[in-house]
């Protein structure tokens, strides 16, 4: 059943004083029992996570949470996850997150069509956790970040990542 009122729930940065920081993550996706899913398992990995309940939402709260990494679901009401993904990508600001794009329809096209639009990744869902946790591993999303390391190094690996699919 879908949550027919769009909210938006946000979790305070967690940093510690050793340099490091959890590592976060923008969920984007309609169906509430999902993204508490997804929220359950990531933070049970030490992630900072934030959920969007719309297309319109996470295009609204990108900028406010500066997410790692974005779970992207690409049925959506209002505003399509294959739309956020452009315009994200479009958007220098957000042109080097990696994005997980995440769907129980990836058939036909569409794989190769979010691959072009700039995903990193795409999941069919239901996806294993240990399989959206190694994702995010390979592409240089750990639940901590070490705040010494620049962040252009994993961006710039993402970015030749992305390239090479």
């Amino acid at each position: 059943m879908k949550n027919s009122t769009p909210s938006i729930e946000e979790r305070p940065t967690q940093e510690n004083g050793s340099g490091t920081r959890a590592a976060r993550v923008l969920v984007v996706e309609d169906e509430r029992h999902i993204a508490r899913f997804l929220e359950f398992i990531l933070k049970k990995e030490g992630y900072e996570v934030t959920i969007a309940y719309d297309g319109e939402q996470a295009l609204k709260v990108v900028d406010q949470c500066a997410p790692d990494a974005i779970l992207l679901d690409m049925v959506l009401p209002g505003i399509s996850g294959l739309d956020v993904l452009k315009r994200l990508r479009a958007d220098r600001r957000h042109a080097d997150r990696v994005i997980v794009v995440l769907s129980a329809s990836l058939f036909g096209d569409l794989p190769a069509e979010v691959m072009e639009a700039g995903a990193n990744t795409h999941c069919t869902k239901p996806i294993a956790p240990s399989d959206l946790l190694r994702k995010l591993a390979e592409f240089g999303v750990p639940p901590v970040i070490h705040q010494g390391a620049p962040a252009s190094s994993v961006n710039d690996e993402v970015t030749h990542e992305r390239a090479k699919s």
